[in-house]
């Protein structure tokens, strides 16, 4: 019967009445194209345009990642000079060289690192390699180049015998706190091993310091590491031994500080 009726009349009425009867069928469309899209998502690069701008946006991510590497190693710089300037005396200059690990040499004695920095800096036989302000890395071997320098981590043997002090955890922070002294020697195997008093209170966690006069006068109070066993010796039943971690991993160091003996010129 339509079909007996001009176009210009009947136009306007086909025309909303298949808007009508679109209206239910619109969400099920939706939901077709987005199934579609799921089974066969878009192309992330569809474009030669497309690809470029992703190359550069993950070309400066990486830059971003890299700086933001490079401010948390400065940050550590500046966290040392401050430490290491608080902690020196009155009217006492001191001096600081930073330095590279070039390389790592593990042995059966411990791991020794090649340093980027020797005499022309000021590096002398003996001086203290630390890194976040007071944790003490190593000592830097007798052998020192013109611009190289190897330093000895605390758990090579060849550092020899080192004097310190256990204080309890809860007491790091006393002006007066209680202090248990220890003698420890390299074990060969990383960690550092001596003698204790089982009645002491020192404690797995307790924090041991150097307070030994064959070190250079900047090293002692200085960390050494954390006491991490105390356990009973069978042949003095009455005493104990301690196991002390290094504060540091040399595996781990890539930057560090080396305090200059005083006098030291480069």
């Amino acid at each position: 019967m339509l079909g007996l009726f001009p176009t210009r009349w009947i136009a306007p009425l086909t025309g909303d009445l298949s808007s009508i009867l679109w209206v239910p069928l619109s969400p099920i469309a939706h939901g077709s194209t987005a199934i579609r899209l799921w089974l066969r998502p878009r192309t992330a690069a569809s474009t030669e345009g497309d690809a470029s701008i992703i190359a550069d946006r993950d070309y400066y991510r990486g830059l971003w990642h890299a700086e933001q590497i490079r401010v948390q190693e400065l940050e550590k710089k500046l966290k040392t000079y401050e430490v290491v300037s608080a902690q020196a005396q009155s009217g006492g200059a001191v001096r600081l060289a930073a330095a590279n690990v070039l390389s790592r040499t593990p042995g059966a004695g411990g791991v020794a690192l090649k340093l980027n920095v020797g005499s022309q800096q000021g590096i002398t036989a003996g001086d203290i390699a630390i890194v976040d302000g007071d944790a003490i890395v190593g000592r830097i071997a007798p052998e020192v180049g013109a611009v190289s320098s190897t330093v000895l981590s605390i758990g090579n043997r060849a550092i020899g015998r080192v004097d310190g002090y256990v204080v309890p955890a809860d007491q790091e922070k006393s002006k007066r706190p209680q202090v248990i002294a220890v003698q420890l020697l390299p074990d060969g195997k990383g960690d550092l091993r001596g003698d204790i008093d089982l009645g002491s209170p020192a404690r797995p966690g307790d924090i041991v310091r150097v307070k030994d006069p064959a070190w250079p006068a900047g090293a002692q109070g200085m960390r050494l590491g954390v006491v991490v066993e105390i356990k009973r010796k069978d042949a003095q039943p009455l005493r104990g031994e301690v196991i002390v971690r290094p504060a540091v991993d040399p595996n781990m160091v890539g930057e560090l500080i080396v305090k200059l003996s005083q006098g030291a010129r480069p």
